[in-house]
This record gives C-alpha cells, sequence and structure tokens, in this order.
C-alpha cells in the first residue's frame, strides 16, 4: 500500500513544477523566387525551456550563400526569419520562441574583393546562447513546427545588372553616396590646404566619433564618421601619418570610380 502512494505523489506532483526542455533542428527555407543568383544552405536550432507557462529559447544559426551565377556580385541584401512554435497572442507583436528577423546586406562597391562566382560566403554562425524569457504560454496548447525562411531581396552584379528590386535596398545604396561625398571632401581638403588642413578634417572626425552630438547636422541618414570605410581612413592615419591615409582616400575612390563606370555602362532594362 505504500508502495503505490508513493507511486501516486510522484505521478501528480512531479510533472506538474517538472521543467519541459526540448532541442529543435530547422532547415532554412529559400523564398527568394525563380532566378535568385545565391543559394542557401544550412540548418538553424531553436533550444527551448518551458516550466509551467514561462518559456525561455534560444536560436542558433549556420546559414551560408554560394554564388551560383556565372557574374561576380558587387551588393547583396537577404532576410532570415525564425518562427517558433507558438502562435501569437493577442496583444503581441511577436510570438513567444520566435527569433528576429536578421537583415543582411553586403557592399562591396569600396572593395577590391567581389563576390565571385562559386564563391560561398558565412551569413550567420551562432549557437543558441543566453535565452530569451517570456510569460505566457499554455503547456497544453498545440504549437506547429518551428521555421525558417531566407529571403535573397536585391543583387546588383559588377556589370551593373540587378536582380530584384533596387528599392528595398534603397539605404545601402544611400549609404554609398555619402561615404563618395566624405572620401571626396577629404581629397578637396588637401587640395586647398595640403596635409594640415587633411589632417585637420581627419581629427575633427575622430572627435565626431568620440562626441557625436558636436558634428554638424545632416539627414536621416548615418553620417560619414559613422561608416566603416571613415574607420579604415582614420586607422591608416593613426598607423602612416597623414600621407598614409591619403593614400588611402585615393585608392578607395579610384576603385569606387571603376565600380560606378562599369554600373554605368550597364544596358537599361
Amino acid at each position: 500500500m505504500r508502495f503505490c502512494v508513493v507511486m501516486l505523489y510522484t505521478l501528480c506532483v512531479l510533472p506538474s513544477a517538472a521543467l519541459q526542455q526540448g532541442l529543435f533542428s530547422v532547415p532554412i527555407v529559400d523564398k527568394s523566387g525563380a532566378g535568385a543568383p545565391l543559394e542557401v544552405s544550412g540548418t538553424l536550432t531553436l533550444r527551448e525551456s518551458l516550466r509551467a507557462n514561462e518559456l525561455e529559447w534560444s536560436w542558433g544559426e549556420k546559414v551560408t550563400v554560394k554564388n551560383s551565377s556565372e557574374k561576380a556580385i558587387l551588393l547583396f541584401g537577404a532576410t532570415i526569419s525564425e518562427v517558433g512554435r507558438y502562435s501569437t497572442p493577442e496583444g503581441r507583436r511577436a510570438a513567444l520562441g520566435s527569433g528576429p528577423t536578421y537583415r543582411l546586406e553586403d557592399d562591396r562597391f569600396f572593395s577590391e574583393t567581389l563576390i565571385e562566382p562559386g564563391e560561398s560566403l558565412v551569413l550567420r554562425d551562432t549557437k543558441p546562447g543566453v535565452p530569451n524569457v517570456g510569460c505566457c504560454v499554455n503547456p497544453l496548447s498545440e504549437t506547429q513546427a518551428p521555421s525558417a525562411e531566407y529571403r535573397l531581396y536585391f543583387v546588383q552584379f559588377a556589370d551593373g545588372s540587378v536582380f530584384g528590386d533596387p528599392a528595398e535596398a534603397k539605404d545601402s545604396l544611400a549609404i554609398r553616396q555619402i561615404i563618395l561625398r566624405g572620401l571626396k571632401v577629404l581629397l578637396q581638403s588637401y587640395e586647398d590646404g595640403g596635409e594640415l588642413v587633411f589632417a585637420s578634417k581627419l581629427n575633427d572626425l575622430r572627435s565626431y566619433m568620440i562626441a557625436p552630438s558636436r558634428a554638424p547636422k545632416t539627414n536621416d541618414q548615418p553620417p560619414f564618421f559613422e561608416t566603416a570605410i571613415c574607420r579604415q581612413i582614420l586607422a591608416k592615419y593613426d598607423a602612416t601619418g597623414a600621407g598614409g591615409a591619403l593614400d588611402k582616400v585615393r585608392e578607395i575612390l579610384k576603385i569606387a570610380e571603376r565600380h560606378s563606370a562599369m554600373i554605368a555602362a550597364a544596358p537599361s532594362s
């Protein structure tokens, strides 16, 4: 009789307090549409823990793309969306257990290195980390299979031809123009006043990075001093002085002008 009572307690009490855990392998689905020049592969991982109605979850991703076209790629933009096992509750913007939608863009306009035919790139390579925590989940509710979607929304080839809608990559294309203007301002400062004025401009950019509130007001786009290209030039300035930084500005402008010429020569669609 004593044995039966202990068993009953085990069956009825422990499950309500137990931590339910799950690790799910989630294949990635390509939603890019016909003719997409970047072929995606990979798997995502969803880790979940559910205690009573509180959910902890985290995602990991291992996603690569391959240039399956016959052309070098100058710019691409893609998204990866992670959808968990639970439906979106009323009043919430996102379902518990879902991950973010990653917006991934890579622009080689200022680089000698393009994405060549047959070349592969890693888009994401992470493991499930510090979990998100949310409430409230009904442990008895039906769940769906977790899913992950990849969508290539824009590609600009080195010859100027495109895949997708340029409007979806307008931010990246606008940043190009910001960088071009910034480079030309730096070069003009040297032509007007030599290395002293050029170095003064670089020091101003560094000051803006330290205290952005001091920077001149601009439009909604990020200013030049926030770009990776500006950081490269300042790093060159620190390592080799104004002369080395000036050479770097000229080198980057020369690459950009060559790419601009190729884009301009592309036949209109």
